[in-house]
């Protein structure tokens, strides 16, 4: 699997990869933004914040996840997988502990970050998506 992404987005050039982070990130704000007045109109304020924490949850692992993987990529390591794994799991923790914190706090703070974490990676994906058929049907 891993190498399977990995061969995927090396078919990119940086601009095209700049392009599908940018639009994730605009689809994140605006579905933040239409959860959290949706939310905020049917009384549930909490879960409408929770979106929005896990909208923004779900952008910095993708940013930390590029940066990483330049990091190890540059540092010349003899076994990247493991470096990057272990990075991997440190960020997913990270992330894993901020949501249970929330739930804990706020049981429907934390639905909402959980919906928003799932709703980021749903728009990374549909937007990494609609490169590839664009970069096919280019190629081909």
């Amino acid at each position: 699997m891993i190498n399977g992404l990995a061969g995927l987005v090396e078919q990119f050039t940086l601009p095209e990869l700049t392009r599908v982070l940018r639009r994730t990130v605009l689809a994140a704000v605006l579905v933040g933004i239409v959860a959290l007045v949706v939310a905020l109109l049917l009384s549930h304020a909490a879960f409408g914040f929770g979106c929005c924490i896990g909208l923004g949850l779900g952008l910095a692992n993708i940013r930390l996840v590029t940066r990483q993987t330049a990091r190890v990529s540059n540092s010349g390591t003899t076994k990247p997988v493991r470096a990057l794994a272990s990075l991997t799991l440190v960020r997913l923790g990270v992330t894993t502990a901020v949501v249970v914190v929330l739930a804990v706090v706020v049981t429907s703070l934390g639905l909402g970050a959980v919906a928003g974490i799932a709703v980021f990676y749903f728009l990374f994906l549909a937007n990494l998506i609609g490169q590839v058929l664009k970069h096919r049907g280019a190629t081909t």
